[in-house]
């Protein structure tokens, strides 16, 4: 038995509809008469008489709710008790944020984070991915929140504990001056011919698609290598050559003005937090990771 199953019958009394206990509970009808039915054969009892009209609450089904209720009553308050308790988690926690993930409203995630637990400090740290990664190992960070890709030769650092949370694909950005022909994607061979502006190595997308270049056995014609996105998204703007980001990050140039096209075949970038691997953590690493991934999922 279940705390959903509970607030599922709950719901199923107060409304005595399907159809509106469903909607109500932000879950299709169906899955909610396999959530009573399930529940009913665990209790070995009937709790609701169906009928093409309404449905009938029985005995058994009004104690059980009246029981459900006082467990949801009592678990609310636990909560309610708890959370009081988090509050009260006091540190420090380091948090190192990829330079181009402003889009992911990081900074309005911190400050919220910031509100609920206000006596948590956070320390922020921008860098590039290879940088990051590398202050989890040395400790010098307690949480970094970064895109990241492995070659597929390459072993994962198994001191690393890498939570993925959100997959993107890689765009080529170019100048809108750029002939494209028409085409509303580029093949990784164009990039025998096209130029290239290019990040550093030390960040994922360069090390992503120096990795598929060489599956593909193309060496592309990498004009420049900019140590930032600004003199990246310059030197694209003065057509000197193209780029490669993932979507959510090449969109805010696109609405600028830039253009983008899929990449075939096709790439993804994959987001991550990445901590220690450790058997315990902080009480306020705890709450920043329970915190966030309750945002973004």
């Amino acid at each position: 038995m279940e705390l959903s199953q509970l607030r599922y019958a709950v719901k199923l009394a107060e409304t005595r509809n399907f159809s509106k206990a469903a909607e109500q509970l932000f879950i299709t009808q169906p899955a909610l008469s396999r959530q009573i039915n399930t529940l009913e054969e665990e209790l070995g009892l009937k709790l609701f008489e169906r009928t093409t009209r309404r449905v009938i609450v029985t005995d058994a089904g009004e104690a059980f709710v009246q029981g459900a209720r006082r467990v949801l009553a009592e678990t609310e308050e636990l909560e309610h008790a708890m959370a009081l308790q988090r509050r009260e988690i006091r540190g420090t926690l380091s948090v190192g944020l990829l330079r181009s993930l402003a889009y992911l409203h990081m900074p309005e995630y911190l400050n919220s984070f910031q509100a609920i637990y206000p006596n948590v400090q956070i320390e922020l740290q921008v860098d590039w991915s290879a940088q990051l990664t590398s202050k989890v190992l040395n400790q010098e960070i307690d949480v970094a929140v970064t895109n990241i890709f492995f070659p597929e030769h390459e072993k994962v650092d198994p001191r690393l504990n890498i939570q993925y949370f959100l997959e993107d694909s890689v765009v080529v950005v170019a100048s809108p001056n750029r002939d494209f022909q028409g085409r509303d994607y580029l093949e990784v061979e164009d990039f025998n011919t096209i130029p290239v502006v290019a990040m550093g190595t030390d960040t994922s997308i360069r090390t992503q698609m120096d990795a598929i270049f060489a599956t593909h056995k193309i060496t592309p014609r990498i004009i420049c290598t900019c140590p930032d996105m600004d003199s990246l998204m310059a030197m694209v703007r003065a057509d000197l050559g193209v780029t490669f980001l993932s979507s959510g990050v090449a969109e805010p140039y696109v609405k600028e003005g830039l253009v983008s096209r899929p990449l075939r075949p096709l790439a993804h970038t994959r987001t991550a937090m990445i901590t220690l691997n450790q058997p315990t953590i902080s009480g306020p690493l705890r709450l920043f990771k329970d915190y966030f991934y309750g945002i973004t999922h």
